[in-house]
């Protein structure tokens, strides 16, 4: 992660577009927010749009406008959100989601910074920096022809690989001392403090969820203890009470995509990397198995 933040430091001060990729909830979103603030682009406007949550047929009046007309209920004219982002930055979150006739239009604005709303006729000069983010592996899809490889150079000039929870879990007493000062500064008070038997139950967990998952745990510790310091008993993590797997999903708006990679993650420990074992519980051959690896970067 050091070395990770201080090249994020270096790109931060060039336009050039950043691909960021990592597994949900590794905190994409916030490295994107760390390279506008840090870029001469700061006081500009830093937009997001998740790609993956708005239906395709509304993700092109999103993303370019659309003028007043352009389709039953544009009663007025509507700026895109790459309009919204002039001068400053816009993240394409889950970037791999864009259908095909999308991804030609953004290889334009990428191009040429320019484009026209839905329906318009005037062409729009625009000034934003482009961070994308995805969790899918792109030159997968570009090498089956689910994205387009010209877009993908345009936009993975930089690319920044996000290691999950499980991979740096030496980080975990700073994480969680940051992230309970953070929920405690919302309402006053002092931080609790994590047991040393708190932090080893940390330490045990795979973390799924991430960092996102992390800061539920402790928020929701940090909220129903009123002791200065937190035992591992009050930490929910595979406990009876848990939500189930569909509710998760529900509240992290997961993706049918990052779901899959989950599940093959979790069946791959479970049975020790032992492949053909796992392509017997997932219901698919060993090739297969080895096409999802590859597309989700699975070791």
């Amino acid at each position: 992660m050091t070395r990770l933040l201080e090249v994020a430091r270096r790109v931060a001060q060039t336009d050039a577009n950043v691909l960021l990729f990592g597994e949900s909830g590794t905190g994409k979103g916030t490295l994107a927010r760390y390279l506008h603030d840090a870029s001469p682009r700061s006081a500009g406007p830093f937009v997001t749009i998740t790609c993956a949550t708005i239906p395709g047929e509304l993700l092109e009046s999103e993303l370019f406008g659309h003028e007043k007309g352009a389709f039953t209920g544009a009663v007025d004219m509507r700026r895109g959100r790459f309009e919204q982002a002039d001068g400053g930055t816009i993240l394409l979150d889950g970037v791999s989601e864009l259908a095909p006739g999308l991804q030609g239009k953004l290889l334009r604005v990428v191009q040429e910074k320019a484009f026209e709303r839905l329906a318009g006729t005037s062409t729009i000069e625009v000034d934003a920096r482009i961070v994308s983010s995805t969790q899918v592996d792109l030159e997968t899809l570009v090498a089956t022809g689910q994205f387009r490889g010209d877009l993908y150079y345009r936009l993975n000039v930089i690319r920044l690989d996000l290691p999950p929870l499980r991979e740096r879990l030496e980080d975990l007493p700073d994480l969680a001392d940051a992230m309970l000062r953070e929920v405690v500064s919302r309402r006053g008070g002092e931080p609790p403090r994590l047991s040393a038997g708190a932090l080893d139950r940390l330490a045990q967990h795979d973390w799924p969820g991430n960092l996102r998952e992390l800061r539920n745990v402790l928020e929701a510790a940090a909220i129903t203890q009123s002791e200065p310091e937190i035992a591992a008993d009050a930490l929910a993590i595979g406990q009876a009470g848990k939500p189930g797997p569909v509710a998760e999903a529900l509240r992290g708006r997961y993706t049918l995509a990052q779901l899959e990679e989950m599940y093959i993650r979790e069946v791959l420990r479970l049975t020790r990397g032992r492949r053909a074992e796992a392509a017997r519980i997932l219901g698919i051959n060993r090739k297969t198995l080895l096409e999802k690896r590859k597309r989700y970067r699975i070791p």
